[in-house]
């Protein structure tokens, strides 16, 4: 399930406290991302991290210069690690069978 961002507020100390569509408000630290260099090296900058974050349309996730995106379901994860999301989680699996195993058509 899509859980749209309403509100993101960025703070110097490289978090970002999230609201979603469902009311749910929750905090996510980027520092993580941060420690892999790279496209995130600007993202260190704690002035840079707040001024250029942007909400993406729909609020389907944040954003920052260079193609650094985050989703929201992403983003709720990172904030709510131990909550289901996906909208097949906790369902039972069935093993797959082959169309050998499940067709009248095709002998054993």
């Amino acid at each position: 399930m899509l859980y749209e961002i309403t509100d993101a507020k960025a703070c110097p100390n490289h978090t970002v406290t999230l609201m979603w569509s469902d009311g749910t408000r929750g905090v996510v630290d980027f520092t993580p991302y941060l420690a892999k260099g790279g496209l995130f090296n600007n993202l260190k900058d704690p002035d840079y991290f707040i001024r250029e974050m942007r909400m993406l349309r729909g609020g389907i996730g944040l954003t920052w210069p260079n193609e650094v995106d985050f989703s929201s379901d992403g983003l709720r994860h990172d904030a709510f690690p131990k909550e289901e999301t996906g909208e097949f989680d906790g369902l039972p699996v069935t093993p797959w069978k082959s169309v050998e195993q499940t067709s009248p058509h095709f002998p054993a």
